[in-house]
């Protein structure tokens, strides 16, 4: 018996995906070994057309080798022509002349043998911008139609294909000023070849005369009790061949097996569909369920579905899922919210980029994912479909991170895309409408079946016209129909819907922290902030000297500032104002960016405290951003060489799930609950100490709290005869005394005063800060301390034991683990807690820990330091 399963060649990386399928390989090879040896090079160093390049007699010429997917920048670096590239400011004198022509790639590869029954597909999951396609000598796919940068193509390469050596060469043209294309805005300096190439997998799919598409597994979950899931199961059905064929298909989950019978004509595409009322197996009783993080596990199913024609498997696919339910509401003000599983979420994100040359790898972006949990984030926003393969969306899945995902900004302003602007989206003709809706459906079609993408977005800032957004709507209701839909991120009225029941009213640049509670204008906690934050974020010393020369570390220079963003985000200026009044000047790098770490960690907590204590008025937000897509110091919770700054662990203690928090506007102490069942039996302590540690005022007190809401429990009153600057020590713990909870906070008698007269659209300004320069006379102390490591698995921990013996508070100390030789920080790490304070006397315990593979041969080493901690 012969079978024909979905045999694949990747022509790229080593995932073995293609519409959220897993599938098998061809011919015994191994697809990251397929992967490599394509050869990539300018169309200026050749004087030979597609037919030539694409015979097996050609031999190329001052080439470079390349693993697909890669831009032609990506590899180029792979292939150190540019080196150190993200190096002060190498980045800007990379000319862009070699980028306005066409590059070629080209590979060969082996069939070792075919029948009459076999059949070829040649798929481009991402091209950039448009291109010719050979094979074997024979034009496939001409770039007046193989245009568009998410755009996914296939052709049937079967009349094309033989035994022996085959031959694809692939003809790619830039994006010109004026396409829609991958960018950035002004998140960062572009890239110079504007991410021209293949960016996203090429993969050879071999099958019997039917093959399978589009395989879609679509839930209902039962809200009310969550015991009861009903699956529909689809799939296209292609037949390659000349004749009328019937066959079988057969679905496999877990205990169930399915069969039904089809009957297809010549050449034709076919959905068949298997669905609860003819198949009560699918009806799942007491079925895991897909929770977001904290909530839950992000429970996934596997599904198999199987093609039988002529007694043998013709194709086959294995599609993961997760069962979760996804509805929007609007509160009584009018602000969008959404509900998983029957219950209300506060959306607490940020915003994600992909490396600058889109050549982040797959252990990159498994570690940022891990970073989002890790601060008890639950949402990422994509202004653009990310990713230059699948797996950002299975560990997503995984996570139980959401994603919310859509066109970016950078098609709605003229400075970006080059086309003229009006109050919608830059896609305007009936040509463009069809294409960019084919796009999106081909997106679609691509990432349904992933629990983690709850939201399709079609604008950022603005709408799209209605005709397209009708169009968008239709494709989504026949082809998804489990997830909501935002027309844009912006405060926007559609003609088709309605209100958007967002904003994105900024801030981009420091806020001081009272903003978030005091603002009723702007970007302050109410309603749901699609994107918003306290603008720059400095990367601790060490990130910064991988960036910047020697020469140019002190003062802050152009150099700087070009690790920023572009037009108004390249400059410190609005920055270094209020940290100077605040904090007071420092005077070299190493004490600034050490400070910086307070003042970022100071900014980032309090925004998402405020929306989860302004609770139901408030629904969701959004930090910009979440990652850099080069080493850079601008919207970023950690940086591009994987280091969390100060607003990391800010991010993580203003989002615990169950949280104790201080409320800038009213001085009330508020508990916050994220889960779905009540806490009684709490307890708090509130503690307030001067700069030299004497305490001045405590409070203990019993609480409760209902699910999935704030309340207020205290109001700290006026107090007199203490310090300029002090600080607020809260703690929530269980029935058990067992902690929950610790909030540490740096205040000032003097307020921070919003002055909204003075601001730009970007940032509000104040008319005077607060005063902390108090930490800069605090009393210098040592502290005690010790460390274990413990090795479990693939993983090394560290057990950090801390005590404070004296009468003076410890404050913001850094656990740090270094290589032992090379003294540079092991990264990624996870922390359980950093950038903490010690109350006199205090002892407490801290874990952290990091992957063994990140260590190689490094010898681990722990250290510390603190602001007024004095060094052993």
């Amino acid at each position: 018996m012969n079978f024909f399963f979905t045999n694949i060649l990747i022509l790229g990386v080593s995932v073995m995906n293609f519409t959220a399928c897993r599938q098998k390989i061809y011919n015994g090879i191994q697809p990251g070994n397929f992967a490599r040896n394509w050869e990539l090079f300018s169309s200026e160093s050749v004087n030979a057309d597609g037919k030539t390049i694409s015979s097996s007699g050609f031999k190329v010429e001052n080439g470079y080798e390349v693993e697909v997917p890669a831009t032609v920048m990506a590899a180029l670096v792979r292939n150190e022509v540019y080196k150190d590239i993200f190096f002060s400011d190498n980045l800007k004198y990379v000319s862009d002349k070699p980028f306005k022509i066409p590059w070629w790639y080209r590979k060969t590869f082996h069939i070792d043998s075919r029948t009459d029954s076999e059949y070829f597909t040649l798929v481009f999951e991402g091209l950039n911008y448009k291109a010719n396609i050979w094979l074997n000598g024979l034009k496939i796919g001409a770039a007046d139609s193989v245009r568009g940068c998410f755009r996914m193509f296939d052709f049937d390469v079967t009349p094309y294909i033989h035994t022996g050596e085959n031959t694809l060469a692939v003809e790619i043209y830039p994006p010109e000023w004026g396409d829609l294309t991958i960018g950035f805005v002004d998140w960062n300096p572009w890239p110079p070849d504007n991410n021209m190439g293949l960016w996203r997998p090429v993969k050879l799919l071999k099958t019997g005369k039917v093959a399978l598409k589009n395989v879609f597994v679509k839930p209902s979950l039962n809200t009310e009790t969550l015991k009861e899931a009903r699956l529909d199961v689809s799939a296209d059905l292609v037949n390659h061949s000349d004749d009328v064929l019937t066959g079988q298909v057969e679905v496999q989950l877990e205990e169930l097996n399915i069969r039904q019978d089809f009957s297809i004509d010549p050449h034709e595409l076919k959905t068949i569909v298997f669905s609860p009322a003819d198949y009560p197996g699918l009806i799942l009783r007491n079925p895991r369920i897909w929770w977001p993080n904290n909530l839950g596990d992000p429970s996934l199913y596997q599904m198999r579905i199987k093609v039988i024609q002529d007694s043998a498997a013709s194709d086959e696919r294995s599609v993961r899922f997760g069962i979760r339910d996804v509805t929007e509401y609007f509160n009584e003000n009018g602000h969008r919210g959404f509900m998983i599983n029957g219950e209300k979420l506060l959306v607490k994100g940020a915003g994600w980029t992909d490396d600058m040359f889109l050549d982040d790898t797959d252990e990159k972006v498994k570690n940022q994912i891990r970073y989002v949990k890790h601060m008890n984030l639950n949402t990422i926003r994509l202004e653009g479909f990310w990713g230059r393969n699948e797996k950002l969306y299975d560990f997503a899945d995984e996570n139980g991170i959401l994603i919310m995902i859509g066109w970016s900004c950078q098609w709605e302003w003229e400075p970006y895309c080059g086309r003229t602007e009006d109050e919608y989206l830059a896609i305007r003709t009936p040509e463009e409408i069809s294409e960019h809706a084919r796009a999106y459906q081909d997106q679609l079609e691509w990432l349904r079946n992933h629990p983690s993408v709850f939201l399709w977005i079609y604008g950022s800032d603005k709408l799209v016209v209605p005709e397209l957004e009708n169009r968008l709507n239709g494709i989504i209701a026949a082809k998804d129909g489990t997830r909501p839909v935002l027309g844009s991120c912006g405060s926007a009225v559609s003609q088709v819907t309605g209100p958007s029941g967002v904003k994105m009213n900024g801030p981009y640049g420091y806020v001081t922290p009272n903003y978030w509670y005091v603002d009723e204008k702007k970007g302050g906690a109410f309603g749901f902030n699609t994107e918003t934050g306290p603008g720059i974020q400095p990367s601790p010393a060490e990130s910064i000297k991988k960036m910047i020369s020697s020469d140019h570390l002190w003062p802050i220079d152009s150099i700087w500032e070009f690790h920023l963003g572009r037009r108004e985000f390249t400059t410190f200026r609005h920055w270094m104002k209020p940290f100077n009044a605040r904090y007071g000047p420092e005077n070299n790098v190493e004490s600034f960016s050490f400070k910086a770490q307070m003042a970022n960690y100071e900014a980032m907590r309090p925004m998402f405290e405020a929306f989860h204590i302004n609770r139901p008025n408030s629904t969701g937000i959004i930090q910009w951003m979440l990652n850099s897509a080069f080493p850079n110091m601008l919207w970023q919770l950690f940086d591009w060489y994987l280091m969390p700054n100060g607003a990391f662990y800010g991010a993580k203690n203003g989002c615990r799930p169950l949280n104790i928090i201080y409320n800038y506007k009213d001085r009330g102490i508020y508990l916050s609950n994220d889960y779905h069942h009540d806490f009684s039996d709490l307890s708090a302590e509130i503690s307030i100490f001067n700069t030299s540690g004497k305490e001045v005022f405590s409070k203990s007190l019993k609480a409760i709290i209902g699910k999935n809401q704030p309340v207020k429990i205290f109001e700290i009153p006026e107090l007199r005869n203490h310090t300029t600057t002090y600080f607020l020590d809260l703690r929530l713990k269980g029935n058990k005394g067992e902690p929950e909870a610790i909030n540490f906070y740096w205040l000032s008698t003097r307020e921070d005063i919003l002055d909204y007269d003075n601001s730009e659209w970007y940032l509000t300004g104040n008319s005077s800060y607060a005063d902390l320069t108090g930490i800069n006379s605090m009393d210098e102390i040592e502290i005690e301390v010790k460390h274990d490591f413990i090795s479990q698995g693939d993983t090394l921990f560290v057990r950090v034991s801390l005590e404070n013996p004296t009468d003076q508070l410890a404050f913001f100390i850094e656990l740090i683990l270094k290589g032992k030789k090379s003294g540079r920080y092991i990264l990624p790490v996870f922390w359980e807690d950093n950038y903490i304070s010690l109350l006199p006397g205090e002892k407490r315990e801290i874990t952290g820990y990091v992957f063994k593979k990140d260590l190689g041969t490094v010898k681990p080493f722990f250290s510390y330091k603190g602001w007024n901690i004095r060094s052993k």
